[in-house]
């Protein structure tokens, strides 16, 4: 006959594997899906013993029939916005960049996958250069979410339609002249 001490510590074994194995599906991040809402490119520096965090690169999409609307800084970022949709940073800048400041990059998702309950919900993370230049405004795209890190792992592209844009440029170094950035250089 089988003890109640053999019972209970068979049904803890059990419920602690059953919570280690969702802990680790919850980490790899079960793959979403949803429409790109947002790109970001954030540089981080240091000047005079300061910490400085600004993104010389920022555009949104609304959504369905919406429009595309940001800013960007031509100089920090050559030819990275060939169009509103289609933007992506190259090696040779993502390098030049790498050299002087901490580059991140970001991306946001919206769709039902992301919304607690029946209605749309949106999020955006870091994610790789790479993964930040596969996906584009109009884009719906399958995501996984890992340390607070998107992992795009397919993308179907011009599934949104887009209804125009608005994207301006400014001068980043003149912005930040008084933060350690010499306007000259860039």
């Amino acid at each position: 006959m089988v003890s109640r001490r053999e019972i209970l510590a068979t049904s803890c074994v059990a419920l602690a594997s059953a919570s280690i194995a969702g802990c680790s599906r919850a980490d790899l991040g079960l793959a979403k899906t949803g429409h790109l809402q947002l790109k970001t490119v954030t540089l981080r520096w240091g000047h005079d013993g300061r910490t400085y965090s600004d993104q010389p690169l920022m555009i949104s999409f609304g959504g369905d029939g919406e429009r595309i609307d940001g800013r960007y800084d031509p100089d920090f970022l050559v030819d990275a916005v060939g169009a509103p949709d289609d933007i992506v940073v190259g090696e040779d800048r993502h390098r030049e960049l790498g050299g002087r400041f901490e580059v991140k990059y970001g991306l946001g998702f919206c769709g039902e996958d992301f919304a607690d309950d029946e209605r749309i919900g949106c999020r955006n993370a870091r994610t790789s250069r790479d993964d930040f230049n596969r996906v584009q405004f109009g884009d719906r795209a399958e995501v996984g979410l890992s340390d607070d890190r998107f992992e795009v792992h397919s993308v179907s592209e011009d599934e949104v339609r887009t209804d125009g844009a608005e994207v301006t440029t400014f001068d980043f170094a003149e912005l930040h002249e008084d933060h350690g950035i010499d306007p000259d250089e860039w």
